[in-house]
């Protein structure tokens, strides 16, 4: 296994990191890394099992970490809708973004204060 550096940017408070990671010369997964100001987020996809293995994203020195789909703990809706902006950008050109995006619309749909389940919010 090696890793090769697909794209750098650097440019005033915004830092990516694009790394792939091979067997050989084959491509069997992705490594993305952004920071933007106070934001700060990686992932690591695997390309030949399609998931994502990792996922954390920092912002204002609180951490959140995603297993199995599943963030550690509640993430307040503004880190996400800023995630969502920041990584529906990088996913023009990246696997483990698109991963992390449909990650967020999952987390995103279940931290709804209102459930399905919840009869209490219908108007009888």
């Amino acid at each position: 296994m090696s890793e090769e550096l697909a794209v750098l940017v650097r440019r005033g408070g915004l830092v990516i990191k694009k790394t792939v990671i091979k067997r050989g010369e084959e491509v069997t997964g992705e490594y993305i890394y952004v920071r933007r100001g106070l934001f700060e987020a990686e992932a690591e996809f695997d390309l030949e099992d399609d998931v994502l293995y990792y996922l954390q994203i920092c912002w204002l020195r609180r951490c959140y970490v995603w297993f199995d789909g599943e963030p550690d703990r509640a993430v307040p809706k503004t880190l996400i809708r800023r995630a969502t902006s920041i990584f529906r950008e990088l996913g023009e050109f990246s696997v483990a973004a698109r991963a992390v995006l449909r990650i967020l619309a999952s987390s995103k749909s279940r931290s709804s204060p209102v459930r399905s389940s919840d009869l209490s919010h219908r108007l009888v």
